[in-house]
């Protein structure tokens, strides 16, 4: 009787419920989706299994954020202290291009995240990009382009070394990436003396990181197009279908033929090419770069990761529920700032909804994990028993 090798995580990994985007597959489970393509149930031979229905409370779940997105902007359209304000159109295109870019760091996060890993170091990463685009504008007069490939490159640099460091010497990435942000923090304030960098930059980027087309701010259509392309990745590519088997089963994986080490590195290289981007657009949009500014993302990307595990896919992590996670986030902030509410609140509410996320989002996990588990024992007792 053979038995389905257990999931490796280590014990700082252990301590974060890092949602899975299904189920502990068995091997025989991993290599029928690697081959057809397929992770939903009932795509195999035999009877198709009955789904339950839907009541209102599951839908209610399934679309809880959203729900409280909607609400939230209600409040503060109509309430006195700031509707006049909130519903103004210069403060919501405000709200939608400043939360362009730490969208595109949290969609870079989520690529090793469904791997079962973390990368501490996208704020940081984000961080050394700008400095060294604006660097390399300042002190070369480079040609625009030649900037903003140098700047996604430092990005693509940063996860090879984290994607190797994790996989070859088989540390914890929270461990390796934590480490690697407090490294470039350093080399940044090294470089730029803690001071911004403010000449050369080219005005045709400031112009598109600063501008509108139709209204609504440049980056958030890079923010589409980035979101479009990581759902592409995580949902419709074989890769991404490996990173899935990955994060909930590493061994299995191994088992069934899935280059477990390669698809992990490549996970954090294309998590720090997105940092690197980031770096560049904030390059754009504010016209300087400031060696303190990327250490501020990190933590609401990683919030708005959980959060939007709790939306849509409940227990699992999804690109829509991550942006949806990111403006609910921000319209709250948004909102009592303009009620006279303190600085400090913008913390707190990220750090309360990443509590509230990760133990939602927990236990959904355990959930889905009982769900199937009785799914299994009920399938093999329905079995024709055999002499």
């Amino acid at each position: 009787m053979t038995t389905s090798p257990r999931p490796e995580r280590s014990d700082v990994t252990e301590a974060l419920p890092v949602p899975r985007t299904e189920a502990p597959p068995a091997a025989e489970t991993l290599r029928e989706q690697s081959k057809t393509g397929s992770g939903r149930r009932g795509g195999g031979g035999g009877a198709p299994s009955a789904r339950p229905s839907k009541g209102v409370g599951a839908y209610m779940a399934q679309y809880s954020l959203v729900i409280l997105l909607v609400a939230s902007f209600l409040l503060y359209t109509f309430w006195g202290k700031t509707g006049d304000i909130f519903f103004s159109t210069a403060n919501l295109s405000n709200v939608a291009g400043s939360q362009a870019i730490p969208a595109i760091l949290t969609l870079g996060l989520l690529i090793p995240m469904v791997s079962g890993n973390l990368d501490l170091s996208i704020g940081s990463t984000a961080g050394l990009s700008a400095i060294a685009t604006a660097g390399l504008y300042s002190e070369t007069g480079a040609p625009l382009f030649v900037g903003v490939l140098f700047g996604i490159a430092m990005g693509l640099l940063v996860g090879l070394v984290n994607g190797l460091l994790v996989t070859y010497f088989q540390i914890d990435s929270f461990i390796i990436t934590l480490g690697t942000a407090a490294i470039i923090l350093g080399a940044v304030n090294w470089y730029s003396k803690g001071v911004s960098i403010l000449q050369g930059i080219p005005q045709d980027l400031v112009g598109f990181g600063s501008g509108k087309f139709l209204g609504v701010p440049k980056l958030v259509y890079v923010l589409v197009v980035v979101a479009f392309l990581v759902w592409y990745l995580l949902e419709q590519t074989p890769y991404g279908r490996n990173l899935h088997a990955i994060g909930s089963n590493k061994a299995a994986s191994r088992l069934v033929g899935i280059r477990v080490e390669r698809d992990i590195q490549m996970s954090f290289v294309l998590s720090g090419g997105l940092s690197g981007l980031g770096g560049v657009l904030l390059v754009a949009n504010a016209g300087s770069a400031n060696p303190q500014i990327g250490q501020q993302f990190t933590l609401p990307a990683i919030a708005a990761a959980f959060l939007g595990a709790a939306c849509f896919k409940l227990g699992k992590l999804n690109v829509l529920g991550s942006l949806v996670a990111i403006y609910f986030l921000q319209i709250n902030i948004n909102g009592l700032s303009l009620a006279g509410v303190a600085n400090w609140i913008s913390e707190v509410f990220t750090g309360l909804s990443l509590i509230l996320a990760i133990i939602f989002t927990g236990v959904l996990s355990r959930r889905a994990l009982k769900t199937s588990v009785k799914a299994a024992q009920s399938s093999a007792a329905e079995k024709p028993k055999t002499a």
